[in-house]
């Protein structure tokens, strides 16, 4: 017994030392390029680009600010484009006691408009973002003058969202030490076949691990966060989905047709049930990382979507 007690010591030892290798490799390639600013219940890390009427890209699960890059780059010859990094994402920061409710996300990221002065926005929201995207139109239909969800997560999932459905641990103290020790080391040697199932059919883009902040996804503390979104996740959209009708903005989604993270009919089935003029496109040969592999066609989709909030004010 005391020998199987201290080979799992031993075990465990060195998963918390190799996760704690890969967090500091992953540190030492990437630092915060944009700016910080402190809401209440953690700290919002922005980047803006171009001028011109606001728009504001939300990131999905386990995703960052920098997935967005090609496409910022697009939208900046005629928009200015604010980059953010949802709450415990990127370099975005959250109190382990502040809530990962889509209201709680939704809170935070109006917050940072305020204190930003950014009176008014178009939302851009992708995956889960999506989700939240939808919440801030229902919490401030003020502030958001139209909503374009790419691939998004609008209804309670039936099922798994396919290599994501690990990050679904309920319990605090598990989640935390799953985080601290193999969590990192079986994503690392896991890591190119699940980048591969998220991006499928589509191929991996060659900078997606630095450019396009793949890397960061690998870090334990994005672990640890992304379980608490993926979580919260259930209870916040059956609390907000029913609301959707009371949206007043115009919205657009966006589907790759073999997405394989989440159901394209069901996620627009859920919007365009309570919001039946809602503008919808689905891409038949293309998966769920739409923003990375069609930033030219998500573009083309997001100015349209503007136009009829155009529209809709005249």
């Amino acid at each position: 017994m005391f020998v199987v007690l201290l080979v799992i010591v031993l075990l465990i030892g060195l998963a918390v030392f190799y996760t704690q290798k890969i967090d500091k490799s992953i540190e030492s390639q990437f630092s915060p390029p944009g700016k910080l600013t402190t809401v209440n219940g953690g700290v919002i890390h922005w980047q803006v680009s171009g001028s011109g009427p606001a728009i504001i890209l939300v990131h999905g699960l386990l995703g960052n600010s920098r997935n967005f890059y090609e496409l910022a780059n697009i939208l900046a010859q005629h928009y200015t484009v604010y980059s953010v990094d949802r709450p415990g994402s990127g370099f975005s920061s959250r109190m382990t006691s502040t809530p990962s409710t889509f209201e709680k996300q939704s809170q935070m990221l109006l917050e940072w408009m305020d204190k930003e002065n950014i009176s008014e926005a178009a939302l851009v929201g992708h995956s889960m973002g999506g989700g939240i995207s939808l919440r801030m139109a229902l919490d401030a239909p003020q502030k958001i003058r139209a909503v374009t969800l790419i691939c998004p997560l609008t209804t309670m999932l039936k099922g798994g969202a396919g290599p994501l459905s690990m990050l679904y641990i309920p319990n605090h103290t598990a989640r935390r030490a799953v985080s601290k020790t193999i969590a990192s080391p079986l994503r690392v040697a896991m890591g190119r076949k699940q980048i591969a199932q998220i991006f499928s059919p589509e191929p991996v883009p060659k900078d997606f691990a630095i450019t396009g902040g793949g890397l960061l996804s690998l870090h334990s503390r994005h672990f640890y966060e992304g379980s608490r979104d993926t979580v919260s996740a259930q209870g916040s959209l059956h609390r907000q989905s029913s609301m959707y009708g009371n949206i007043t903005c115009p919205v657009g989604v966006l589907y790759g047709g073999q997405d394989v993270i989440l159901n394209p009919k069901d996620h627009i089935q859920a919007v365009v049930d309570k919001l039946p003029s809602a503008r919808t496109q689905i891409v038949a040969e293309a998966g769920h990382m739409l923003p990375m592999t069609q930033p030219a066609l998500c573009a083309s989709f997001i100015e349209e979507v503007l136009f009829d909030s155009e529209d809709a004010c005249a």
